[in-house]
């Protein structure tokens, strides 16, 4: 039958998630930190815990004939009344525990240990989630307050600051919620795990989670372009021919997509085809407008991008979005260009043949069929892309 003392340890190593040897190890260091509080106390010590919970405390004494400091050494002949093998030379341990320790140890041990514990359980949690790095997770928000929203994970709380939340949903209490695990750090107030869920990252890993031909790289997520909360262009290829990749991202009456956007919204998604083209890729980036020609400038990394007058705006997007996106997801800076504007206002550049792009932007292409649009605007765009027309 196990001891009160026994029962403790088994409680207190199920409750920390931790191996009863690695309790009782911090119970012994604390005992043994305990008795060096203590005054006059030998350095050269070890303590030990039996299982009634007993503690004893050793000191390791050299064995020698003429005994010139009895706080080290220890008389051939009274080291033979506890081991009668004992030689000259050698060391052994004596039983040095003051009378009454067991009260002193348990209540001077008793914070130390926490400390220990503390500190094991620090480390577990580290070298648990250390390893899943760059996955989802799925945590309950516990609490939110000025630096951010707190995220529970069993015995382990990730913080999800406003920087890497979705900036268009609101978090409530005891709402359960996936994340993206970006980092785990050991630091002075314990681990603390880093969450995102604004991470381009974040969207990747849910494609991967719900599309089964991305996760067994049969389908290839290109790249990734996002402004969280609101929109994201997602470019994909097949790695395998006579297979759309679209399609797959897609679903069956959109099933998977719509499976990813549950866990954006209010947040879009639209599906890009990529192209080993550049000319072919960009016009396909700025989906849903139809695209009339491109003209590529490599030395320049510029983009001309020839729209009709009535996709000017579409190609722009609400505050220049659909070309920024279309921006950052090509790697090229873009023009967004009006058919109508004189040539003598146009680049050099002669674009590249319209009847090609329009062909692969067709009004039954997969891209329009997975975009989440919000009504136009005909403002002009920032850096990454401009408008050139008459009124310029």
């Amino acid at each position: 039958m196990k001891s009160e003392f026994e029962l403790a340890v088994a409680q207190i190593a199920a409750d920390k998630g931790l191996d009863t040897d690695d309790v009782l190890e911090a119970v012994r260091a604390a005992v043994e930190s305990a008795y060096l509080d203590l005054p006059g106390s030998a350095e050269d010590v070890s303590a030990e815990v039996d299982a009634a919970g007993d503690f004893k405390i050793y000191a390791n004494r050299t064995v020698v004939g003429t005994i010139m400091d009895e706080s080290v050494e220890i008389s051939l002949e009274d080291s033979q009344k506890l081991d009668p093998a004992a030689q000259v030379g050698e060391v052994i341990q004596v039983d040095i525990t003051p009378k009454g320790f067991s009260r002193i140890a348990a209540q001077k041990a008793r914070q130390t240990m926490l400390q220990t514990l503390k500190q094991s359980e620090r480390l577990l949690v580290v070298d648990q989630y250390a390893e899943h790095v760059g996955e989802l997770l799925v945590g309950k928000v516990s609490r939110i307050d000025n630096r951010g929203t707190v995220v529970e994970f069993g015995r382990a709380e990730a913080m999800l600051p406003f920087n890497e939340q979705i900036s268009t949903e609101r978090l409530r209490v005891n709402q359960r919620i996936r994340v993206l695990l970006v980092d785990v750090a050991d630091v002075g107030r314990g681990p603390q795990l880093m969450v995102s869920r604004s991470n381009p990252d974040f969207v990747r890993r849910l494609f991967e989670n719900e599309i089964p031909e991305i996760s067994n790289n049969v389908v290839e997520i290109v790249n990734i372009a996002r402004d969280a909360g609101l929109r994201t262009k997602v470019a994909v290829r097949s790695l395998q021919d006579g297979l759309d990749p679209v399609g797959s991202c897609v679903g069956l009456r959109g099933a998977r997509i719509q499976a990813i956007v549950r866990d954006l919204v209010p947040e879009k998604v639209e599906i890009i085809e990529f192209s080993d083209d550049s000319a072919s890729y960009i016009a396909n980036s700025l989906s849903p407008a139809k695209v009339q020609g491109v003209s590529i400038n490599v030395e320049q990394n510029l983009a001309d991008v020839l729209v009709q007058s009535d996709m000017v705006s579409l190609a722009i997007g609400r505050d220049g979005q659909n070309a920024r996106l279309a921006a950052r997801l090509t790697g090229w800076r873009i023009n967004i260009r009006d058919t109508s504007t004189p040539d003598t206002l146009r680049n050099e550049a002669v674009p590249e043949s319209a009847q090609e792009l329009d062909d692969e932007n067709r009004d039954d292409s997969p891209s329009e069929d997975v975009t989440y649009e919000d009504p136009p605007s005909s403002e002009l765009m920032d850096g990454d892309a401009k408008l050139s027309s008459d009124e310029e």
